[in-house]
């Protein structure tokens, strides 16, 4: 049979087979559906009464639409999660599904005297795309519990700062921001074009230099910079990763929930990661369009072309200032405040 291909905008897509993640979102963020406590092994969420409708719900969900099967679910105080696979085309389209799901969470919840609305919004959807995302989707949602009971140890350590300043430049920052005061520091910075025999050595004198107490700095964008990184962080050594669009704006609905995914959290939570996003003021400023336009035209001078200026709003003048800048960084005395 001819496989068949679709959109998700395209009508009745969501109707056939597909894997979504859909996170719904309690109320005003009130912890409704449980307490997040620790048994001295494991992080885990004592569910209130609302948290089990919850629970008792996705049964009678799998009742009324067989074609569809739960891989994996998590209740957390103010928010649940759901991986859901379709294994057949459906009757109704699987957004149809969650939103009678929510609706007949509501009306249990009524019955059990709970007058005010129950969620905050319209779920939010991940949809399966791409090989590995599976495995990553389920392995988020099983390891939510212990990622907020880490967050709620080390709260300082999750918080947002809309005005980092290091030496006069200015970033969004999150994370151990006593980082930037440590006297030892290294940039990693590679190209595209770097060689594995050439990444290999980096890599090995990035870890010397780690383990002799260097905190490494990176924009990790080259598959070597994203490997040196990878190892830095996987062996316990403080990193700072320079980031290109990485946190949400500001006054956004995410701002205040906002976390590092996956490794990064991990990390975070160690005291071992800082993200530094420069601010505008400071990724367009006189001294960083600058360095940025010099290292672009030596660049073409080594190729033995004319110079052209690269435009501001391109990805290649991002990457290129976020590693100008990391070098600041890295090779001035620093002072910082964190506003």
């Amino acid at each position: 049979m001819e496989k068949e291909t679709f959109t998700w905008q395209q009508p009745g897509a969501w109707r056939k087979p597909c894997i979504v993640h859909a996170t719904m979102v309690a109320n005003n963020r009130q912890s409704l559906f449980g307490t997040l406590i620790h048994n001295g092994t494991n992080a885990e969420v004592k569910k209130t009464a609302l948290g089990w409708i919850l629970i008792n719900q996705q049964q009678r969900m799998l009742e009324l639409c067989p074609e569809m099967k739960i891989l994996a679910d998590k209740v957390m105080p103010d928010h649940h999660h759901i991986v859901l696979q379709v294994q057949r085309t459906m009757r109704r389209s699987i957004k149809e599904v969650v939103r009678g799901y929510m609706q007949g969470c509501k009306a249990e919840a009524r019955k059990l005297g709970f007058t005010e609305n129950l969620y905050d919004a319209p779920p939010y959807y991940r949809v399966l795309t791409h090989k590995g995302q599976l495995q990553a989707m389920i392995d988020y949602v099983y390891a939510n519990t212990e990622r907020a009971w880490q967050k709620k140890q080390n709260p300082n350590l999750f918080r947002m700062h809309r005005n980092t300043e290091a030496n006069g430049l200015y970033f969004t920052s999150l994370g151990n921001h006593f980082l930037l005061n440590w006297p030892e520091r290294q940039l990693v910075e590679m190209s595209r074009n770097t060689t594995e025999k050439q990444i290999q050595q980096r890599l090995r004198e990035a870890l010397t230099a780690a383990h002799n107490g260097a905190v490494s700095y990176t924009a990790a964008i080259s598959k070597g910079e994203k490997l040196i990184a990878r190892t830095i962080r996987e062996n316990g050594f403080p990193l700072v990763v320079l980031l290109n669009n990485g946190f949400p704006e500001e006054g956004s609905p995410h701002e205040h929930f906002y976390k590092p995914g996956g490794v990064y959290f991990e990390a975070c939570s160690k005291g071992n990661l800082l993200l530094l996003e420069p601010t505008k003021q400071t990724l367009f400023s006189p001294l960083i369009i600058s360095a940025t336009e010099e290292v672009l035209r030596q660049k073409a001078i080594d190729k033995h072309h004319s110079y052209m200026p690269v435009p501001t709003s391109t990805q290649r003048y991002h990457f290129i200032a976020l590693n100008e800048i990391g070098k600041l960084l890295v090779t001035r005395t620093l002072g910082f405040s964190s506003g």
